[in-house]
């Protein structure tokens, strides 16, 4: 027969139990990885948001056909039909521009045929749509609009007023409005989703840091003990500094039958005595303890 060794005295480090097979799970998992999917979800974003405005919006103006307003006109050839946009470009003109400036603009199509020109959006509350633009040195406005019913050669007649700047001129392309505004709410949504990676894996990574340092600090599932402090003693009825009370060997135990009791222990009245055992010479009572046949019955 074996018995389990006795615990640790109180106040030695107890290590927390390990189970077979067991992988502990840090906390802030499920947080690390929504974070590594938000943060995937901003590059592609990104990406996304950067190809549509490089390729299919600022990208294409730089291949604008520009005349100088100063010049008085000039041709430009348009490479396909439908609708055309006039941008007004000049040094000055920012994000924060109020009105296009004055100027006269009139397109005749390759067959003689005077094209209609209207203000940029064609809103019927007689505004302009605004839409600037600050790509590669050009910073223009949107200003007019177009539909072109041939390809070819436009010839077009400019005129400025006083007010203009010396380097006004006008750009003829595709509208790029739309593409900008795609691209820049997909970027939008990209840096959202970034903002939010960031935020879920700090939390993500600080949960998990907390639950190492508890798990090495022995706090979960178990723990370390500590030295009781001085002049603390233990509660009473402890059996023992750092054994619980009546902790260790059965009474007897690896002990002989008979060890260290008193003669006659746990024998009946009378076993192993001798005949006469306790009794005076020349008494005929029975020892103590022991009856005979007919002692202290009444007569027959």
């Amino acid at each position: 027969m074996s018995y389990l060794p006795p615990p640790p005295a109180y106040g030695s480090p107890v290590p927390p139990p390990q189970y077979a097979g067991a992988k502990t799970r840090l906390r802030g998992r499920v947080l690390r990885l929504l974070g590594w999917i938000f943060l995937g979800a901003a590059v592609v974003l990104f990406v996304i948001g950067g190809v549509i405005v490089g390729t299919k919006s600022l990208g294409k103006v730089n291949g604008f056909q520009r005349l100088p307003i100063s010049d008085g006109g000039g041709t430009v050839h348009l490479n396909g039909t439908g609708k055309w946009v006039i941008y007004y470009e000049a040094g000055n003109v920012n994000d924060s521009i109020k009105r296009i400036p004055d100027f006269t603009v009139a397109v005749t199509s390759p067959s003689g045929q005077p094209v209609t020109i209207s203000p940029y959006g064609k809103r019927t509350d007689g505004k302009v749509d605004k839409f600037t633009y600050d790509y590669h040195g050009h910073k223009g406005a949107a200003a007019g609009e177009f539909t072109a019913d041939e390809k070819g050669a436009y010839r077009v007649t400019l005129h400025g007023g006083d007010d203009l700047p010396s380097d006004a001129t006008a750009a003829f392309g595709r509208d790029i409005k739309g593409s900008a505004l795609a691209g820049g709410i997909v970027i939008v949504f990209g840096v959202l989703c970034g903002i939010a990676a960031v935020v879920l894996l700090i939390v993500g990574f600080v949960k998990r840091g907390r639950h190492k340092r508890e798990l090495t600090a022995g706090s979960y599932g178990g723990g370390y003990g500590y030295a009781p402090p001085p002049g603390y003693a233990p509660p009473a009825g402890f059996g023992g500094y750092g054994q619980a009370p009546g902790y260790g060997q059965p009474p007897g135990y690896g002990q002989p039958p008979g060890y260290g009791q008193p003669p006659g222990y746990g024998q009946a009245p009378g076993y192993g005595r001798p005949p006469g055992y306790g009794q005076a010479p020349g008494s005929s009572e029975p020892p103590d303890g022991e009856d005979q046949p007919g002692f202290g019955r009444p007569p027959q």
